[in-house]
């Protein structure tokens, strides 16, 4: 995670601090960036998550995020008959 401070300074403890509230505001994302913006009499505190892509597996082969595909490919995942599981 990198920890960008603007405005001012903070210590390293008070950084670990807001890090620590950050994972539990978000507890099952990553964090990529967290922004911390030092003011008068606050810290404003942003973060930017980790977006996770779409990969698809056609064919027996993972062929990436379906918006990067061309309109045939795009096609036939549209036609494509998921496969039923019976228990």
């Amino acid at each position: 995670m990198q920890v960008i401070v603007l405005g001012g300074t903070l210590t390293e403890a008070e950084q670990d601090s807001y890090i620590r509230q950050a994972a539990k505001v978000y507890p099952v994302s990553i964090i990529e960036k967290l922004f911390l913006q030092v003011r008068e009499d606050r810290v404003d505190v942003r973060c930017d998550l980790h977006q996770f892509r779409s990969m698809r597996k056609m064919g027996g082969y993972c062929i990436g995020e379906p918006s990067s595909w061309n309109l045939a490919k795009q096609a036939e995942l549209r036609d494509t008959i998921p496969n039923s599981i019976d228990f």
